[in-house]
């Protein structure tokens, strides 16, 4: 009987243990959060967004595969170098939010260009107009100083109109071009990642970072 009672304290004994670790374990991850809401109650954060276009044989110099599922792991300093040194690679939008921690905040934004190119010899021109609508929705949440949770929705329409003309001849080409993100990812103050990235006629990539 005493052995039998012996057994029955030791194992309530390592159940006991077992719940005090598990709940301070508990307690310190809350401590942790809630320090981290408090630290952080007032801090803004900047969002930026860009949208790079690079051409698929300047995609190619960068790597051997046009999987669309490998794209995202493109190493983001070979993306910005086609744009830095004009290698088949533009930067198309960028736009800027500044919210409060746990906000939400919104904007659109629309741009149009015109450019126009004549080639004397052949008597011919060009005319390409360019209109760019983005609207971005984004809510951060600071984790802790080098981590910041992300919730965006990104949306891009493209909208390329070019005109030729020939002597008394013209013609026109429209082209309409989509490109949607949305998730939730953490991200580090400071370092801008790749977070969505498609192909077709040339690959898009969209860039998103950081800081407090």
């Amino acid at each position: 009987m005493a052995k039998k009672l012996k057994g029955l304290i030791a194992i309530v004994s390592v159940g006991m243990l077992i719940y005090l670790v598990s709940s301070a374990n508990t307690s310190v991850a809350e401590d942790v959060e809630i320090d981290a809401q408090e630290r952080f109650a007032g801090a803004t954060i900047s969002v930026e967004a860009s949208v790079v276009i690079v051409e698929l044989e300047a995609l190619e110099e960068i790597t051997g595969e046009l999987d669309t599922q490998a794209l995202n792991s493109i190493p983001l300093d070979k993306i910005m170098q086609c744009i830095r040194e004009d290698e088949g690679g533009e930067m198309v939008s960028a736009v800027k939010l500044t919210v409060g921690n746990k906000s939400v905040a919104e904007m659109n934004t629309e741009e149009n260009e015109e450019e126009k190119r004549k080639h004397s010899e052949e008597e011919t021109g060009e005319r390409e107009n360019r209109e760019t609508y983005v609207s971005f929705r984004v809510t951060p949440e600071i984790i802790d100083v080098d981590k910041i949770a992300v919730s965006f929705d990104f949306k891009q329409f493209v909208s390329k109109s070019t005109l030729f003309s020939e002597s008394n001849a013209e013609e026109q080409h429209d082209i309409v071009t989509k490109f949607e993100v949305s998730s939730k990812l953490v991200l580090r103050p400071g370092q801008p990642r790749i977070v969505g990235a498609t192909k077709k006629d040339e690959a898009t990539f969209l860039i998103l970072g950081v800081d407090i």
